[in-house]
C-alpha cells in the first residue's frame, strides 16, 4: 500500500482501530475518522460545504442530553475537523481506502465519497467480515470497531479497487438518498431501507412502567434489544426527549445543566 494513501473509517472507534494497526506497522498511510452517521436523519445538505439542515439535526440529538454540556462542543469540534480533512482531500485527491462494515452508515459514507471524489482519484474498499458473536449477541449490522485488531489486520489483503461502474452506481445511490433520506436507515438484503424516526418509540415505551427509571437505564434497556440495526444511543436519548414533550413519558425532575439527568416514568 502507498504511504500516500488515506484510510477512512466512520466514527472515532473505527478510526482508532486503524490507528492502532498503523502504530503496529501494519497499515501504511494516514487515517481519517469520518465523523458523520449518515444512517439517520435528513441528508439533503450532508455533502454541502456549509451544512444547515444536517447540522441542526445533529445539534438536536446532542442537546437531548443537557446534563453533558461539554458533549456537544466536543462532537462539533471533531466533526468540523473531519470535514476540513475531507475538503482537503477533494482539493488535493489522494488514493483512498474506505473500511466498510455491514451497516447503512458505512455504505452511505462510501457512496458520498464515490459521488464527490474526482474520477482519477483511486478509490478502494476493505469489507470487514462478520464478528465472532457470543451466543445471543448476533446482529444484522456491524462495524469494523466490533472486530479485534488481529481480524482487521487479516483483512488488509482483501483491499480492492472499485471499478468505474461500481463508483457510478454508488454515486447514483448517494444522490437518491440525499434527495429522499429522512428517517432511520439500515442495511437489509444488500440494500439500504428506511423506517420512520419514530420506529423505536414503542420499544422505549415497553421498557418502563409507573415506577421511575433513570433515563440512562431506560435507553440502555432499549439499546441492547435492538439487533437489526446499529442505532446510536444519542438517537434514543433524543427519542425519549420527544416522548417527554409529547406527554408519553413524564420526568420526576428536570435535567440539570451539569451532570444531573432526570428519572422517567410512564405518564398516567
Amino acid at each position: 500500500m502507498s504511504a500516500n494513501r488515506l484510510h477512512v473509517a466512520v466514527g472515532d472507534s473505527g478510526a482508532g482501530m486503524l490507528q492502532a494497526l498503523r502504530r503496529d506497522g501494519l497499515l501504511d498511510g494516514e487515517v481519517l475518522a469520518f465523523i458523520e452517521d449518515l444512517s439517520a436523519g435528513p441528508l439533503l445538505d450532508a455533502d454541502a460545504i456549509d451544512q444547515g439542515l444536517r447540522l441542526a439535526w445533529h445539534q438536536q440529538l446532542l442537546q437531548a442530553q443537557p446534563w453533558l454540556p461539554e458533549y456537544e462542543d466536543d462532537w462539533l469540534r471533531r466533526h468540523q475537523a473531519s470535514r476540513r480533512a475531507l475538503l482537503r482531500l477533494l482539493e488535493q485527491p489522494r488514493p483512498l481506502t474506505v473500511w466498510l462494515g455491514r451497516n447503512a452508515g458505512d455504505h452511505l459514507a462510501l457512496a458520498l465519497l464515490a459521488e464527490q471524489l474526482p474520477a482519477h482519484c483511486p478509490l478502494s474498499v476493505v469489507a470487514v467480515p462478520e464478528p465472532a458473536w457470543q451466543a445471543g449477541d448476533e446482529m444484522a449490522e456491524w462495524s469494523l470497531a466490533m472486530l479485534p485488531l488481529e481480524r482487521l489486520a487479516a483483512c488488509l489483503p482483501q483491499q480492492r479497487p472499485l471499478s468505474a461502474a461500481e463508483r457510478q452506481a454508488l454515486a447514483a445511490q448517494w444522490r437518491h438518498w440525499r434527495e429522499h433520506g429522512l428517517g432511520l436507515r439500515r442495511w437489509q438484503g444488500n440494500a439500504i431501507v428506511e423506517a420512520p424516526l419514530e420506529h423505536y418509540d414503542a420499544l422505549l415505551l415497553e421498557q418502563i412502567g409507573a415506577d421511575p427509571l433513570a433515563i440512562q437505564r431506560l435507553v440502555g434497556a432499549a439499546f441492547i434489544r435492538i439487533r437489526e440495526a446499529l442505532v446510536s444511543s444519542d438517537f434514543l436519548f433524543w427519542r425519549v426527549q420527544q416522548l417527554l414533550r409529547a406527554g408519553r413519558f413524564c420526568a420526576e425532575s428536570a435535567a440539570g445543566a451539569a451532570g444531573s439527568s432526570p428519572r422517567i416514568r410512564r405518564c398516567a
